[in-house]
């Protein structure tokens, strides 16, 4: 029988847009099934159709048979068939269907089924892998099969579409060219991809940012290296934000990788959208009441590495100013300071205008509520010296330190992860979609 590579040499080389049935076609490795649905026809007399628009049936012949079954065609002479009225002819006159792949519908017969060629490709990525010089047999990718997490059967896999299958070929083999140092497994509608794909959904619901997920990614599989599942804070993620930039680590240390698929020829190209360096979080260092002590200003500082500081105050509003060592990063509104002290703490931070309201109308509740939160602070002044320094600030400088103090105590002992949440939001990294490789 013929090998693979030698279809694809000038003498045996086979076009795409080929509609010939050659023997070259019926016995291929990678089209098993051609030879035993040309056999089932040739002996029971069916009709197949011809390039020139005809029907025939053709004389059985069992010489015929057993060149086909054996891949040999080695005494058969050129025109080898023949019509019942007699006349020759060779296996090229007859028309290579759609059920011998030649034609475009039909489940798992070339169709343009979504999860019979998505998860195709992961079969034949993992066969690749497998194997660099493979053949792409039936045989070789039925075991490739049993090593993938796709949610497409066995036989949705073995396509016929011929140029679903080359693309799946040409898919694999530049895949294996850029990602061939790791081993993987190949995910398509899986239990680990349905995970990620409801952590997306539960968050968005939340940050309503995009419309539906393909628009957040549009990766039709995903490359996952072995023991990579649970490496990186992906399916915990707290935001879209944390979801894109742990994908981005991933990425980058060619960990899980999403990708895009469009049915390509024989020159495919691979490029990376959304990929930029990875969010690198400073690293917290302290948090203090002003910059100088308590009583010196309105504001609060959250500190990180590298010179980063988290300046926290009204201005009117209540704000975060991310300040690096060299500029200024961006600011964060009440609401995603809020959002960020519920994750660390469980609940919100209160409202600006219901502060003012206690200040205004309750102020032995407002003094109350602020001891009993400058109490957990490393803070020594006692309640009455407190409250006496207060009540020599402004209404609006009350009001911001309250605040500042309300948040700090809330989020003690998990400041790195308030301090991550608002620099990604300062850093404009929540409204991204999600980084992932495109072949096309």
């Amino acid at each position: 029988m013929l090998k693979f590579k030698e279809f694809l040499s000038e003498k045996h080389k086979y076009c795409l847009s080929e509609t010939s049935l050659t023997f070259a076609e019926i016995i291929r490795p990678d089209r098993a099934y051609r030879a035993d649905i040309f056999i089932k026809k040739y002996k029971s007399g069916e009709p197949f159709e011809t390039t020139k628009g005809d029907s025939i049936v053709l004389q059985y012949d069992p010489t015929v048979e057993r060149a086909v079954r054996s891949g040999d065609k080695k005494g058969l002479p050129t025109k080898a068939l023949k019509k019942l009225d007699g006349e020759s002819l060779s296996f090229g006159l007859l028309k290579k269907t759609q059920e011998f792949g030649g034609g475009t519908s039909g489940s798992g017969a070339g169709s343009d089924n979504t999860r019979a060629t998505e998860s195709a490709q992961c079969v034949y990525a993992q066969l690749i892998w497998d194997n660099p010089q493979t053949e792409f047999s039936p045989d070789e990718l039925k075991a490739a099969f049993q090593k993938t997490q796709t949610d497409a059967k066995l036989d949705e896999i073995l396509l016929k579409d011929d140029q679903w299958v080359a693309s799946s070929i040409n898919g694999a083999k530049i895949l294996y060219k850029v990602l061939k140092k790791k081993q993987y497994t190949w995910h398509r509608g899986s239990s680990w991809v349905d995970a990620l794909e409801n952590t997306f959904k539960k968050l968005n619901r939340e940050e309503k940012l995009f419309s539906n997920v393909n628009k957040w990614t549009p990766a039709d599989i995903w490359a996952v290296a072995h023991g990579a599942e649970n490496k990186y804070n992906i399916l915990d993620a707290s935001s879209i934000s944390e979801m894109n930039n742990e994908l981005l680590k991933a990425y980058a240390a060619r960990d899980i990788l999403g990708i895009s698929l469009k049915k390509v020829g024989k020159r495919p190209k691979i490029s990376q959208v959304n990929f930029r360096k990875p969010f690198k979080s400073p690293k917290f260092t302290k948090q203090t009441f002003g910059k100088k002590n308590f009583y010196g200003a309105k504001d609060g500082y959250l500190y990180g590495s590298g010179g980063f500081q988290l300046q926290f105050r009204t201005f009117p509003t209540f704000q975060c100013e991310i300040i690096g060592n060299k500029a200024k990063h961006g600011k964060v509104s009440y609401g995603g300071i809020s959002d960020a002290m519920k994750e660390a703490s469980g609940r919100p931070l209160t409202n600006k205008r219901i502060i003012e309201q206690m200040l205004q109308k309750k102020s032995d509740m407002f003094y109350d509520n602020f001891w009993k939160n400058y109490s957990m602070t490393d803070e020594r002044d006692d309640r009455e010296t407190l409250i006496e320094n207060l009540k020599k600030k402004s209404f609006e400088w009350q009001v911001s330190k309250y605040m500042v103090v309300e948040l700090f105590t809330a989020i003690n002992g998990r400041e790195q992860q308030v301090l991550d949440y608002l620099v990604r939001i300062a850093k404009s990294q929540t409204k991204n979609s999600a980084v992932h490789l495109k072949i096309s």
